[in-house]
């Protein structure tokens, strides 16, 4: 009775649950250029997801698994669905999901080789929408199932209807046992594992980072909506946070009659809804003042699409954070990975594989 009341009075007062507030980006989240100066390595429509094991970065795009060789990618294999999701071993092994419903393993190089093992289902259910993957040290497989009913394409969809099916296991892939870590989440969108038997995971609609198990989030709060994670020389780990908040948006996502109508009678190409990319057609909503001003974007104005990538150190604290701003080009940061000294990112919103070095990160915004 008391909780029905409190969420009655907050919805009433605009406050708790029911605020539209977005946190601010300043200190270690001030807005700077490092990811619209990065080094451009190849331009690759589509490019969703990364994988690396300190001697060969993988990419995928689309059907297509690619393979960066010097400073050129290769094709190595393409597929009959598109690659959702993707994780190498330090041995080799390479896993991969297909349109987000099956995952293959495969034992050395994919190239024309069959599958030693298939994962089509976990605790009893069909996947449905595998968008993240990560070996442990144990070499078991970790696995985030965003949504029980939206595709990995349709995550937009999935937010619009405030979905809480998303999913995150672990799959002893030689004994082919399956185990579910966490249910009932707002879009589960990234896996990775920590200190000994820990689990990390991404909840993408409650903007956060969790750890399995614990009563409290890791990091909480965040400007935008979490996605994958990699582990970053020196401890702690690189978040991509794939798209930003806006008021507007979080405003839309309280007013469910006015979100279920524009959901039934809008293209999705033009709701009042993030996206990985933006500018390319008069048609998108303004978005809460994302306007030019004598024919230039405002760098300041709220984002419709953004780039965004965040250091996280052990304890769960931003360290530093890259930024593509609203008048930038390289949006949609989906995958990262420490590769040969560098940071490599893959901007799904420009199509774009990015090469930032380390010592770039470490700069203060000034």
């Amino acid at each position: 009775m008391f909780a029905t009341l409190r969420r009655v009075a907050d919805q009433f007062l605009g406050r708790g649950h029911a605020a539209i507030t977005v946190p601010v980006m300043d200190g270690k989240l001030l807005p700077n250029r490092v990811l619209d100066q990065a080094e451009l390595v190849a331009e690759l429509p589509d490019i969703d997801d990364l994988a690396g094991d300190g001697r060969t970065l993988w990419a995928s795009a689309g059907p297509v698994l690619w393979r960066l060789e010097e400073a050129t990618l290769v094709e190595v294999r393409r597929f009959d669905a598109d690659i959702s999701a993707l994780a190498i071993q330090a041995s080799g092994r390479l896993a991969l999901a297909l349109a987000g419903r099956e995952i293959l393993v495969f034992d050395a190089d994919p190239t024309g080789a069959t599958p030693v093992a298939r994962l089509t289902e976990m605790a009893g259910q069909p996947l449905h929408c595998v968008n993240a993957l990560a070996f442990d040290a144990q070499g078991r497989l970790l696995l985030s199932d965003g949504s029980t009913r939206h595709a990995p394409p349709q995550w937009s969809h999935d937010l619009m209807a405030l979905g809480q099916s998303g999913r995150v296991g672990r799959w002893d892939i030689g004994a082919d046992k399956t185990e579910l870590i966490a249910h009932n989440l707002a879009y589960a969108f990234g896996v990775l594992a920590s200190t000994g038997d820990s689990v990390l995971f991404s909840e993408s609609w409650r903007h956060q980072v969790l750890r399995a198990g614990a009563a409290q989030p890791m990091v909480a709060e965040l400007p935008g909506y979490p996605s994958r994670m990699t582990p970053a020389a020196g401890g702690g780990f690189w978040l991509s946070c794939f798209v930003c908040r806006t008021q507007l948006v979080e405003f839309v996502l309280r007013e469910p009659a006015y979100r279920q109508r524009m959901v039934a009678e809008i293209d999705p190409r033009y709701w009042i809804a993030p996206a990985l990319s933006s500018g390319q057609s008069f048609l998108e909503p303004i978005q809460g003042a994302r306007v030019k001003n004598m024919g230039v974007m405002k760098p300041w104005a709220p984002p419709r699409s953004y780039g965004l990538v965040l250091r996280v150190g052990e304890d769960g604290r931003i360290l530093r954070s890259l930024h593509s701003q609203v008048d930038g080009r390289h949006h949609g940061i989906t995958a990262l990975v420490e590769h040969g000294g560098a940071l490599y990112a893959a901007s799904k919103g420009s199509g774009r594989l990015l090469r930032v070095a380390l010592n770039e990160t470490a700069k203060e915004p000034s």
